[in-house]
């Protein structure tokens, strides 16, 4: 039963984490991240990794609104 709870709890965070791409939201790409990364880990059993989950989201949600603002203003030139 915990199984199938982390599973779709992947994937409301891979719906968050696409519609944070689509709309340059850095929150929505933090908390899609931080909603796929922690039950990946919870199931492979690395718990003691579980406190690196937030910074490695905070790094993608900028890496990803950079990249989203950099295709903008390459596409305004």
């Amino acid at each position: 039963m915990l199984s199938i709870a982390l599973v779709m709890w992947i994937a409301v965070g891979l719906v968050l984490f696409v519609q944070g791409l689509k709309k340059g939201s850095p929150l929505m790409l933090f908390f899609g991240v931080i909603s796929i990364l922690a039950p990946i880990l919870t199931f492979i059993g690395w718990l003691t990794f579980l406190p690196f989950v937030n910074p490695v989201a905070l790094a993608i949600a900028y890496l990803g609104k950079k990249r989203q603002t950099t295709n903008m203003l390459k596409q305004t030139l």
